[in-house]
C-alpha cells in the first residue's frame, strides 16, 4: 500500500512538474548598452577644472509576469565602467548593481539595490567615492515611497583625493 502512495505522489509531482514551466509566462529581456560622456558640474566645480566622466557597459532587464500577464518582478543588473578624467590623468571605477523591483499585494512594490554603485579607487587613497550594499525601499500603489526598509553597507566620498588625483601633475 505505503509503495502505491509512493508511485501516486511521484507520478503527481513529476506531473505538476512538468506542466509547471509550460503554464508559465516567460519573461520579457532587453539589453541596453551605455556608453555616455558628460561633465559632473558639482566634481569639475569643487576640483576647480573641467572633469569628464564616461559611462560604458550595460544594462539587463528582466521582466517577469504571471500567467494574466500581470508585472510580478523586474530584475535589473548594471555592468558599468566609469571613467574620469581631466588634465591627462584617468581613474576608473566600476559599478556592478542588481535592482530587484517585486510587485505587492495591495498594488505597491518592493525595490531592492545591491552591490556596487560607482566604486572609484584612487591611488594612495583606496576607494574614494562610491557605494557598496543593499538599500530597500517600500513605494505604495501611488508610487510614494513609504519606508526605507534595509540600508546597509559603506558609501565614501572624498572629493578632495578625486581632484589632488586628477589635478595637473596628480
Amino acid at each position: 500500500m505505503r509503495s502505491a502512495i509512493a508511485l501516486m505522489l511521484t507520478v503527481t509531482v513529476l506531473t505538476i512538474g512538468a506542466a509547471g514551466p509550460a503554464l508559465a509566462v516567460a519573461p520579457s529581456v532587453e539589453t541596453i548598452v551605455i556608453d555616455t560622456t558628460f561633465s559632473p558640474p558639482q566634481l569639475s566645480a569643487a576640483c576647480g577644472f573641467a572633469v569628464s566622466r564616461h559611462v560604458a557597459g550595460s544594462l539587463r532587464v528582466r521582466t517577469f509576469f504571471d500567467a494574466g500577464g500581470d508585472f510580478q518582478r523586474e530584475l535589473d543588473t548594471y555592468n558599468l565602467t566609469e571613467t574620469l578624467t581631466a588634465n591627462g590623468a584617468s581613474l576608473i571605477g566600476r559599478t556592478s548593481q542588481v535592482i530587484v523591483v517585486d510587485s505587492r499585494s495591495d498594488g505597491g512594490y518592493t525595490i531592492a539595490f545591491t552591490g556596487t554603485d560607482f566604486r572609484l579607487p584612487v591611488p594612495g587613497s583606496g576607494i574614494s567615492f562610491g557605494i557598496v550594499g543593499r538599500f530597500v525601499l517600500l513605494i505604495s500603489a501611488d508610487n510614494d515611497v513609504i519606508d526605507v526598509l534595509q540600508d546597509v553597507g559603506d558609501a565614501r566620498s572624498d572629493v578632495v583625493a578625486i581632484c589632488a588625483a586628477l589635478s595637473p601633475g596628480g
